[in-house]
């Protein structure tokens, strides 16, 4: 109990050391405080806003991943050659040059990028979580508030342009890909029309629709030719009879000199030649070899009829004539027949190939009515973006100056640096008390000379004693108000004047 009054006495008549060192510690943390260069940190808000058109009634055609797609701005904003646009523009970072006095552009890019910070919150992994709000919080931290709202600003103006830019290119990348797609579709379907078409004109004798069409003409060809051989039989039979009662009454019959041989076979060829053009094509092979003879008769001279002629000899030639017609009929419908006949042969193929055809066709068709309608989409999309009422980030605050830095710490310090001088304070009463080697207790007679005080005597203080003291006391409080002073008249100087504070 002793021992505390006597500690407690001393630290009291000493008490002006830890005051003075309070101070002067004070003092000093606030001229450090001061002293560090504020950094200030503005921060800007973004939101990823849903699309403003229900997909219901028009949906955008862009459906890239918002957390992917805020990545992939985030990258492109913090690149090398956008921050170091940035730092051009706006003069960032002056002082930093190379010897030869040009711009440092790599620690102008590193000073810039650590200075920066993008962040995206709202995301959850957990997909049965409720969705929630995607934000993207873009802060830059500098040494003057008003570049620190300017570059934070200039990023946002940079993620809204990036955002813009990567909707609206995949937007229009879609519509011009399906615009594309149904420009070549269109094209294909009109070669496919006209291969269908080309087809049906080169086969239109033999394609599937005609079968039963040519059925009938079999059976209708089938029918006529009993017929056509009766009435050739019939003419064939009138002229062997005109010839032989001609012979009986007793003239003799020479047939080459009533219808000399060379006129004979040219009415033969173009009889044959005037019926099978009508069931032929043009460029029929028989047609071309009847023509090439009757052009070789023709070349080599014709003769005349013989001239004063009888009734006899004009109906024998007018029979043979008739007799040549009725079997060009006969060889027309033979060949009719035979053409007809191999149009049937050929119409399981041409089914084929033609089903084929339409096949592609249909399947041409289908992918260009997806096309025109994906083509539909994709403009509606296009329509949506350029308009911006799809998803896009939206800015919820943009950046201001900041009035207060984040660092330094500036109240922590100078609490430190009262700490600080509290401390010394009371080291300093400590080391004076432990280092004075004068006997002030009885009890330092018994540590120190081993002698038992059986009584004390006060010490009688002399005038001088008190003049001492009495300096001592307005000198050390000349110090604390001094200090004093000073610790108020830096706050009011350094940080808020006196009359706000008081």
């Amino acid at each position: 109990m002793h021992s505390a009054r006597f500690y407690a006495g001393l630290l009291l008549r000493r008490i002006h050391w830890v005051i003075l060192l309070t101070l002067l510690g004070t003092a000093a943390g606030l001229l450090v405080a001061r002293s560090i260069t504020p950094i200030y940190e503005a921060n800007a808000l973004l939101v990823v806003e849903g699309d403003s058109i229900p997909d219901k009634l028009a949906a955008s055609t862009v459906q890239t991943d918002t957390n992917a797609k805020l990545q992939v701005i985030r990258k492109r904003v913090l690149s090398r050659e956008s921050l170091l646009d940035i730092a051009n523009r706006m003069n960032l970072y002056p002082a930093l040059r190379l010897e030869s006095g040009a711009r440092d552009a790599d620690s102008v890019f590193n000073a810039l990028y650590n200075s920066i910070k993008i962040e995206i919150t709202g995301q959850t992994k957990d997909r049965r979580a409720p969705e929630q709000a995607t934000f993207l919080t873009v802060s830059y931290v500098s040494g003057r508030p008003a570049q620190a709202a300017q570059v934070a600003n200039e990023l946002v103006t940079r993620i809204l342009k990036e955002d813009s830019d990567i909707r609206t290119k995949s937007a229009r990348d879609t519509l011009d890909f399906f615009t594309r797609e149904a420009d070549r579709l269109s094209g294909e379907l009109s070669k496919s029309s006209a291969a269908i078409l080309k087809f049906k004109q080169e086969n239109g004798a033999a394609l599937p629709e005609r079968i039963s069409i040519m059925r009938d003409q079999v059976e209708a060809l089938q029918r006529d030719q009993p017929k056509l051989a009766a009435q050739k039989a019939a003419l064939e039979d009138q002229y062997d009879k005109l010839v032989r009662r001609h012979e009986l009454s007793g003239d003799k019959v020479d047939l080459d000199a009533i219808y000399p041989p060379q006129l004979r076979e040219m009415a033969q060829l173009s009889a044959q030649q005037s019926a099978l053009q009508a069931v032929l094509s043009e460029d029929d092979p028989k047609l071309a070899a009847l023509g090439a003879q009757i052009a070789s008769l023709r070349a080599k001279g014709l003769p005349a009829l013989p001239k004063g002629g009888d009734a006899f000899e004009e109906r024998l030639r007018q029979l043979e004539d008739e007799i040549f017609a009725a079997d060009a009929q006969v060889q027309a419908n033979r060949a009719s027949y035979d053409r007809v006949q191999t149009d049937i042969a050929r119409v399981p193929a041409n089914a084929a190939t033609l089903d084929a055809l339409q096949l592609d066709h249909a399947n041409l068709r289908d992918q260009y009515d997806k096309a025109i309608s994906a083509r539909a989409m994709a403009t509606t999309g296009d329509t949506i973006e350029s308009l911006s009422k799809g998803e896009r980030l939206t800015v919820i605050e943009q950046a201001v100056a900041p009035n207060s830095p984040i660092k330094p710490n500036r109240k922590t310090i100078t609490l430190a640096g009262f700490g600080a001088g509290l401390m010394l304070g009371l080291l300093v009463v400590v080391a004076l008390a432990l280092l004075s080697p004068g006997i002030r207790r009885p009890e330092d007679l018994a540590s120190k000379l081993g002698i038992t005080a059986f009584a004390t005597l006060p010490y009688v203080s002399t005038a001088a004693d008190h003049a001492q003291k009495r300096r001592r006391l307005v000198i050390s409080s000349g110090a604390v108000v001094l200090a004093l002073i000073a610790v108020v008249v830096l706050v009011g100087v350094l940080y808020n004047p006196l009359d706000l504070v008081f």
